[in-house]
């Protein structure tokens, strides 16, 4: 068995109360196969009475994680409540999106999604532009453009390499003053109970990067920290960092 498969069916024994599953998407790169099923997770949060956001939340069992995350977010990076355009990198189930476009009003937002099966669930949400996405980069977006890139529950997952280009591409894109928040494990996640949790779960799905090397380098992309805030992960937390570009 695969790592990755291993990984996917360590997923699935968490969500598999909840009538969800992780299956095997459109690509063969092995960064971005896996992806939650939008028509099950759709029809079991149409089946609660609950929005997809709150479902997600509630299977992770924190709900509110997203609004808090958001909320977070906005209230480091200060965009004021316009900006003309944002990217976002995996939006998937469109939780953070739909909050995102709530706050911000911008008059296109971005999204690049791997996973074909929800990209008619992002169409829907206003001023979305799907992007062409091959899971390594946000080349249809033009050098300096947007007010805000951003990515949650992603970059815990991929490859350290995936991680490192989108960084470096996030970096590429935001416009001077724009921000750049994103989620990872690091140093600063991991307690006694978070290590036992994965220990006993054997939750090889995720991945840790160095957080003094992470700053080092976006810093000399000109990325300066405006602040951070822990997110909830399975057994564990993430640790979202918010930067702005000089």
């Amino acid at each position: 068995m695969s790592v990755l498969n291993a990984a996917r069916g360590g997923v699935n024994r968490v969500l598999r109360p909840f009538g969800v599953q992780m299956v095997r998407g459109y690509s063969d790169d092995p960064a971005i196969a896996p992806f939650l099923s939008a028509r099950k997770v759709v029809g079991a949060a149409r089946r609660a009475g609950i929005s997809v956001e709150d479902y997600i939340d509630r299977y992770s069992a924190v709900p509110g994680a997203t609004a808090d995350a958001v909320d977070a977010l906005l209230a480091l990076a200060d965009l004021g409540e316009h900006v003309q355009r944002v990217c976002e990198i995996g939006a998937g189930t469109g939780r953070y999106a739909s909050r995102v476009i709530a706050a911000t009003h911008p008059a296109t937002y971005e999204v690049y999604e791997t996973a074909a099966d929800w990209l008619p669930h992002l169409r829907a949400l206003p001023n979305v532009a799907v992007q062409p996405a091959d899971g390594h980069t946000l080349s249809a977006t033009a050098t300096e453009s947007v007010d805000l890139v951003h990515s949650h529950k992603l970059f815990v997952y991929v490859p350290l390499v995936v991680t490192i280009g989108y960084l470096d591409e996030m970096a590429r894109v935001a416009r001077p003053g724009g921000v750049v928040a994103f989620d990872v494990v690091n140093e600063n996640c991991l307690d006694d109970a978070m290590t036992k949790n994965w220990v006993a779960g054997r939750a090889t799905i995720y991945g840790m990067i160095s957080r003094s090397w992470l700053l080092d380098r976006l810093d000399r992309r000109g990325l300066s920290l405006l602040g951070s805030h822990f997110v909830p992960l399975s057994g564990g937390r993430a640790e979202l960092l918010v930067f702005r570009k000089a």
